[in-house]
């Protein structure tokens, strides 16, 4: 286990079919992990500030306070108002897209004729219907794992990802959040190598603090009960 993880449990977790999006609340001090299950599939991945919604992850922000198009491990991921919402404290593979958009089912229609074709605007919208979120109000997500190229006059280029089997990135939250992520149906191009599959999200709670002094521990083992309740709730 490595030190990210020391202490902390997984509280949620949510394996998400090519199509499909999870939402979840994550507090501050938490972690987010995204894992690409088996490898080249792509997970757009959006957040809120759980106390007020017009507060958003931003992509834009984020490239501008970074000063890079492409993000690293040690980055702070930024809101709408340039505050830092997440920092990728964890990445296995070191390639991700902050330019593209998510698909729509516009994207699929226009671009390969293919009518009502799941799409991750709609899954997002849909995961997160119960919070209020409108499909206009999904702003451009992250794209976790996923591959774009520039070419020499600007142009952009969908390859393969490089994630395989089990690669993974952790976020750790720096304020309360509501966060989105779906595994993306593209199967018209090369962004899940013409294969999409699974991804699964953890969320880890923040660690316990010590005990404190030995009559605490004195106190733990006078009550099994109420710590085997504990394990079960959690």
């Amino acid at each position: 286990m490595n030190a990210a993880m020391t202490g902390r449990m997984a509280i949620k977790a949510r394996q998400i079919p090519p199509g499909s999006a999870f939402a979840a609340e994550v507090a501050a001090g938490e972690l987010v992990q995204i894992i690409d299950v088996r490898g080249q599939q792509v997970a757009d991945f959006i957040a809120f500030n759980s106390q007020d919604q017009a507060e958003f992850l931003s992509t834009g922000v984020t490239r501008s306070a970074n000063s890079a198009i492409m993000l690293q491990q040690g980055m702070k991921l930024f809101s709408n108002r340039r505050n830092p919402m997440f920092e990728l404290i964890e990445d296995t593979v070191g390639r991700h897209d902050i330019l593209y958009a998510c698909c729509d089912a516009r994207r699929y229609a226009d671009d390969f004729g293919l009518e009502d074709h799941a799409n991750c605007r709609g899954a997002l919208t849909e995961a997160l219907r119960g919070y209020g979120i409108s499909h206009d109000q999904i702003p451009d997500p992250i794209n976790w794992f996923m591959n774009v190229g520039m070419k020499q006059r600007g142009e952009l280029e969908l390859r393969e990802p490089l994630s395989e089997r089990n690669d993974f990135v952790t976020l750790l939250a720096l304020m309360d959040t509501l966060v989105a992520v779906s595994a993306c149906p593209q199967d018209q191009t090369a962004t899940n190598g013409f294969n999409p599959t699974d991804i699964l999200v953890r969320v880890y709670r923040t660690p316990p603090e010590p005990e404190s002094s030995d009559q605490d521990q004195i106190d733990v083992m006078d009550n099994p009960d109420e710590i085997a309740l504990d394990a079960v709730e959690a």
